[in-house]
């Protein structure tokens, strides 16, 4: 098969990673791969020497020069899929696609219900794509209640994580104690990750006399927002205790030194970190949007504590409990079978899904 893969991610995500591994897994299954994407992402890089790139963003969802260059990329490299990974080019995908008969996959990991005239549009969107591909179930259920999906049209296909073993304790590099309890929150900085959730939550657990740090893990996705988290830390003399780390490489080695991960999402779908932290046997508190509950054992889900409200005041009442509660986790690490997260069974189930 001849592929291209459409991602818009700014600079890196779990949408991004998804596209990385998915190219790499079809190439090495010798199918021909093109991947598009920004300018400014981090795929330019990992895929410069192995994958076909060209790098396209659309000012608007009909962006006519857009258009032009993925008419010219479909006809040069003769895709025959095209699997579209981010909205930014869902209907130019879409409407090129269609123009010249090419089976059209949409890739869906946000939980994003469309209202009003912005659902029924939408539905002329997955009507007319071959098949809809989420990352949970809940998503899943969701489309066909939204769209009027039949079941043969979309599936789930969990995503797939890297995850590096080989883990080191980077405290000593931020000058912060060993015995000092370390909250992590990791994602791309903008409203809906919450990292104000996080800070407010850091600050209310030092009033109570906690010693406590925080790493605020990610890119910076709006500039307005994150001026108002450091003005934040600034106003209130935290910015010894708060961390700005930006894009990280090693997210595995800010998990390894955190006591406790916060996810504060008000939509989110198959969280990586979330999975990732579990895995590494660290507990996390984190709101309902979170859905790894579909891929953990039930031994797993111990480590998780849900938030029934994604306000600071919950959030504090429960961190303060599990970090009284540290040793009960430490003292139940499991072995999780990496087959479900495995590269290969994602890749796999893609395949065979552009097969219908």
């Amino acid at each position: 098969m001849n592929i291209v893969l459409f991602d818009a991610a700014k600079y890196w995500s779990g949408g991004a990673e998804r596209v990385y591994l998915c190219a790499k897994g079809y190439k090495q299954k010798g199918h021909s791969v093109i991947v598009v994407c920004l300018p400014t992402s981090r795929l330019n890089l990992l895929l410069k020497n192995e994958i076909k790139l060209y790098n396209i963003h659309p000012v608007f969802d009909f962006d006519i020069f857009a258009a032009i260059k993925i008419v010219y990329i479909l006809l040069k490299h003769k895709i025959n899929i095209i699997d579209i990974h981010s909205p930014k080019f869902y209907w130019l995908g879409m409407f090129i696609g269609k123009l010249l008969n090419k089976k059209i996959f949409i890739t869906r990991n946000v939980e994003y219900r469309k209202k009003g005239l912005k659902r029924k549009i939408n539905l002329l969107l997955y009507k007319f794509c071959n098949g809809v591909i989420t990352v949970s179930e809940k998503i899943k259920r969701y489309m066909i209640e939204d769209f009027k999906l039949k079941e043969t049209k979309i599936k789930v296909i969990y995503d797939a994580i890297d995850l590096k073993l080989d883990n080191k304790n980077i405290r000593s590099s931020y000058n912060i104690p060993q015995d000092a309890i370390v909250l992590s929150i990791i994602g791309r900085i903008e409203k809906n990750k919450g990292q104000h959730i996080a800070i407010e939550v850091t600050k209310k657990l030092l009033d109570k006399g906690y010693n406590i740090y925080l790493f605020v893990v990610g890119q910076i996705e709006s500039k307005s927002y994150y001026k108002n988290l450091v003005k934040y830390v600034d106003i209130y003399q935290l910015t010894d205790r708060i961390i700005f780390t930006g894009f990280v490489q090693n997210i595995e080695d800010y998990i390894y030194s955190s006591d406790v991960i916060l996810c504060c999402s008000e939509y989110e779908g198959m969280s990586k970190v979330v999975l990732v932290s579990i895995i590494m046997g660290k507990p996390v508190i984190t709101t309902k949007s979170v859905k790894v509950d579909e891929v953990l054992e039930k031994e797993f889900l111990r480590f998780i504590n849900f938030v029934q409200l994604r306000n600071t005041e919950e959030f504090v009442v429960i961190t303060e409990r599990v970090i009284k509660n540290l040793d009960f986790y430490k003292n139940k690490s499991q072995v999780f079978d990496t087959r479900k997260i495995s590269s290969e069974r994602m890749v796999c189930e893609y395949l065979d899904f552009y097969n219908i």
